[in-house]
Parts: structure tokens; sequence; C-alpha cells
């Protein structure tokens, strides 16, 4: 079932409410409501549930690329090291474990970069998502505030039904 036609049977629950007149309130069952929510929140959009899990996943996303670019940092370090232990080498062994350190940060960065971006395109989507479905929420709300409105007597009609009882 969508979450449209659930808030409408939601909304026909209210609108079926027993009224107490007398405390100007309705009687709902709350069994009913209770269900009704747990199916909404059940059909949330499978893309709202993917946001989340994106969401949540960002910060291992992160330390994985950092992780990914310290081992290699770590294996251009160790490359430098033995390429300095031998004579004829140093200058050359110099030159190119910078250049493997400095490859390394720049595909690190751009792993960073990557991530980043893709995340913020998820987050602008998911955003966009629920700005939408909230919106529709609060024209739904806004309708039954409407309803429920229209179900009550105005206190100069209630007044007025009172002298002509007396």
């Amino acid at each position: 079932m969508k979450v449209d036609d659930l808030l409408d049977d939601l909304s026909d629950l209210l609108d079926d409410a027993k009224d107490m007149p007398i405390l100007n309130k309705a009687m709902i069952d709350k069994t009913q409501i209770a269900d009704i929510i747990d199916e909404i929140r059940k059909n949330l959009p499978v893309e709202t549930r993917q946001a989340k899990a994106i969401v949540a996943d960002r910060t291992k996303i992160i330390n994985d690329a950092k992780a990914e670019a310290d081992a290699i940092i770590s294996i251009a370090e160790k490359k430098r090291n033995e390429m300095l232990a031998q004579d004829k080498l140093v200058i050359q062994a110099g030159v190119e474990a910078k250049r493997i350190v400095a490859e390394a940060n720049n595909m690190a960065q751009k792993v960073r970069n990557a991530t980043n971006h893709y995340i913020d395109e998820i987050l602008v989507k998911t955003d966009e998502l629920l700005a939408s479905n909230l919106d529709d929420f609060r024209k739904k709300r806004a309708m039954l505030e409407k309803a429920k409105s229209k179900q009550k007597k105005p206190e100069g009609e209630a007044a007025a039904s009172e002298e002509t009882s007396n």
C-alpha cells in the first residue's frame, strides 16, 4: 500500500471518529492509528532508506580511503628508505620516493574528493525527496485540520441552540 493511501486511511479514520460534543473532542481507536503509522513507516521510499545507509557509510568510506592512502604512503616511504641504503641510487631513490608519495597523496585526495562529491549528490537527492514528502505530509495534515474544524460547531451556533432550548 502506498503512503498516500495510508494517509487517506488515516484521514478517513479521523473523519469517522465519534464526536464527544460536551468536551468538543473525538474518540479514535489508537490501535488503528498505530497500525496505519507502522504501515507508513514500512512503506517509506527505498531512496530514503538508501540515503540513510549512504550517510551511515560515509565515515567508513572516508576512513577506508585514508587507510588505503596511509598504506600507500607507508609502502612508498619503505621503498624510499631501501633505495637510500644503496650508494649509487641514493639521489634517484629520493626523487622516486617523493614522486610516489606525491602520487599517493594525490590519489588519496582524488578518492576523498570523489567520495565527498558522490555523497553530496546523494544527500541533495535525499533532501529533495524528503522535502517533497514533507510537503505532501503537511498538505495532508492541513486537510485533516480543515476537516476537523468543519466538524466542530462554531461557538455562536452552540450558544444560540442553548438559548432556544431554555
